[in-house]
């Protein structure tokens, strides 16, 4: 025994000698590949919980009649109310309307017909009122391709569609567990107290789940505080009536649409106690269109619950402070929405025919609501949209182009865009394209920020599909294209909020620019001068407080620069003031509204590409460094056969010096590569 011993001794301290080394290296390369994996794929960005405040503008050299002053609004209201309709999973092709597949008598006789009854799809013109609206009143309505950043889960959708801020991969990761949103929104501005007002704004909301979840503290129903009266009378907070349904049971086609449409014509109708103080036939149509709204719900047990009972001051959704004539007249943001499209497309696709019944169902909603806003004299903005697409299989959460196409349509009862107004518009736009054309940066951008329109392509797809008539594809329909974190800055300034303070949105145009603005102020400049301002003041705010932002030092070079041409834009258009003619004063207003709009798609680019799109090469080189830990495992478990671990540690060290400088100067090489590419980005959102 003790002659053995001694060799055996040493023979042992060299494996594990081998055997630490071999794991210290083994760790470190499996470590790297992670990191290398997580800082292209798992993207973060710090939130700031500051706050926009109504009574402070985001510049400071405005003249004193142009400040926001007491009535604590950065832009005149063009709105006193707004509905805001989310059909979950609304695709662009699902709201637009195409001649080419109409199969409605006298739209299309005989063989043609046929034609096209073989290529139109169950969801193809089955949202009509939108065309029909737009072709009757072009000045109160438009439709729009709204372009989601992915992922396009409902969660992260609607923080985008609030905040105006791009999703994360961390984020997307609480989708079925949402947390409380910390950043702000003009959904807190809504509900914020108002200056020279004596209670904040009444607010309704009705259906998805998931929005009470991201906001509690906004989303508080205020129905059972109101029963104390006395303490009600001294709150300063509008009423709110909340009513949120489960959103998982995807199998369920009409639950949650069911909700919000029996309970709308509870305030979008008079109720049924004014009645009794109506004539005849007043009273004869108001129990039509309440009939209406019943025949719309598809479940009727939907009726048994206590929201329907006694529609007196004290009964039902009204209660001894707020009754139901309050509840009709004075609410100002209705927040409804329906899951039966999207639950349609995971349960049966989109090209199941139960599609087509849930949008007429839509279709027939949406008429419904215009009726009841086209009634009322106060000015209304309607808000109809998709929060995300689907692609073939009815499914969502990637980056195709049917999942991130989702449609945007507006409309109003009283006119907020005018023909003239679209044409600056539109002039604007192109010039913002050919400025971001210029720069090394903004060339680098997504097709969808530097162009303003789009073609359907969806809809040409299907066309391709089948031959077209007469043998000739038909001309895909022309939209145009915004953003989704567009709608936040739109939404805020048209009902005079503040634009939250961390959106990266710009407002869309052709809702400012039919307005003369304050003084002699264009509307659309006005607007993008203070989306630019306060984006650039949430840019400077983020730098300062973040060491490791991620910002190059020439992307903070470009954008600075972006923003001092457009300063000086308007700078210029100040100092001609009424010294020079219309016509050249409407060339300095879109020439410095142009500026601003380009810097705004520059900083959201650049962004898009750190926060919302992921690295291919750090990807590439996590993964190709965790497969060469996982090879070099199981070498080693072969090699352990046939050599000591001190041997194999030996080797180890010096192929794992030799491989990393290989790999670094190979990661160098391809990252350059592609960056010179514009591939290092890529996603399939190009192929749009």
């Amino acid at each position: 025994m003790s002659i053995d011993a001694g060799p055996a001794g040493p023979r042992a301290a060299l494996a594990v000698r081998g055997h630490w080394t071999l794991s210290a290296v083994l760790v470190a390369v499996s470590a790297a590949g992670l990191w290398l994996f997580a800082r292209g794929f798992l993207l973060t960005r710090m939130v700031l919980p500051d706050r926009s405040d109504a009574s402070a503008l985001p510049y400071a050299d405005l003249p004193a009649e142009a400040s926001a002053g007491a009535a604590c609004e950065w832009y005149p209201p063009k709105f006193e109310r707004a509905v805001v309709l989310v059909v979950d999973a609304m695709r662009v092709d699902f709201a637009a309307w195409s001649d080419g597949l109409s199969t409605t008598a006298g739209a299309a006789e005989g063989q043609i017909a046929e034609q096209r009854a073989g290529r139109a799809k169950p969801y193809h013109n089955r949202l009509p009122v939108l065309a029909t609206l737009g072709a009757r009143r072009p000045e109160q309505t438009m439709l729009y391709r709204f372009r989601a950043d992915p992922p396009t889960t409902t969660l992260q959708r609607l923080k985008g569609l609030t905040t105006g801020q791009l999703p994360t991969f961390i984020d997307a990761g609480s989708n079925f567990a949402g947390s409380a949103i910390d950043e702000d929104s003009w959904l807190r501005a809504a509900v914020a107290p108002r200056c020279g007002a004596r209670r904040g704004r009444n607010l309704v909301f009705l259906g998805d789940d998931t929005w009470t979840s991201l906001f509690p503290r906004e989303l508080t129903d205020t129905q059972a505080a109101e029963g104390d009266t006395a303490q009600w009378n001294a709150s300063t907070a509008g009423w709110a009536r909340v009513r949120p349904f489960p959103s998982l049971n995807v199998w369920d086609l009409d639950t949650v649409d069911d909700g919000v449409f029996s309970r709308l014509p509870l305030f979008l109708l008079p109720p049924e106690s004014a009645e009794k103080d109506m004539a005849a036939a007043q009273a004869d149509e108001l129990r039509a269109r309440r009939l209406q709204w019943r025949q719309l719900v598809r479940q009727p047990h939907m009726w048994a619950h206590a929201d329907f009972g006694n529609a007196s001051a004290a009964g039902g959704m009204a209660s001894s402070s707020v009754g139901a004539e309050q509840l009709h007249r004075d609410w100002d943001v209705i927040i409804a929405h329906g899951l039966g499209v999207d639950h349609c497309g995971h349960r049966f696709g989109p090209d199941h025919p139960a599609i087509s019944h849930k949008l007429t169902q839509i279709n027939r909603a949406i008429e419904l609501v215009v009726d009841a806003i086209d009634r009322d004299d106060r000015p209304t903005a309607l808000y109809v949209f998709g929060d995300h697409g689907m692609d073939a299989k009815g499914d969502h959460g990637g980056d195709s182009p049917r999942e991130v196409d989702a449609g945007l349509w507006i409309y109003s009862n009283a006119r907020w865009h005018s023909h003239d107004g679209d044409e600056r518009a539109a002039r604007v736009l192109k010039n913002a394209q050919t400025l971001l054309a210029g720069t090394a940066l903004g060339a680098s951008l997504d097709g969808d920020l530097k162009d303003g329109w789009w073609r359907n392509t969806h809809l040409s797809d299907d066309y391709r599909a089948a031959a077209g008539v007469g043998g000739v594809p038909p001309e895909a329909p022309t939209h145009r294209s915004v953003s989704q974190v567009d709608l936040v800055s739109t939404l805020s300034l048209g009902l005079g909020l503040p634009i939250p303070f961390n959106n990266l949105g710009a407002v869309i145009p052709e809702m400012f620019a039919a307005d003369g603005g304050r003084g002699a102020e264009w509307g659309l400049l006005r607007a993008l001068r203070l989306n630019a301002a306060q984006t650039l003041r949430y840019i400077d705010t983020y730098v300062a407080r973040s060491r490791s932002h991620g910002f190059s030092d020439d992307a903070l070079r470009a954008w600075r620069a972006a923003y001092d041409r457009a300063e000086s834009s308007h700078r210029e258009l100040t100092a001609a003031g009424a010294g020079v003619g219309q016509r050249q004063m409407r060339a300095l207003e879109e020439r410095a509204a142009a500026e601003y709009l380009a810097f705004l798609r520059l900083v959201l680019g650049s962004l898009r590409q750190m926060w919302a799109q992921f690295d291919v090469v750090l990807i590439a080189a996590g993964l190709g460094t965790l497969a060469l830990a996982a090879a070099s495992l199981a070498m080693l478990y072969v090699r352990t056969r046939r050599a000591t671990l001190d041997d194999i540690a030996a080797h180890t060290r010096r192929a794992a010096l030799s491989g990393g400088a290989a790999g670094a100067i190979t990661f160098r090489a391809l990252g350059t590569l592609l960056a010179s590419s514009g591939a290092s980005h890529m996603t399939l959102l190009e192929a749009t």
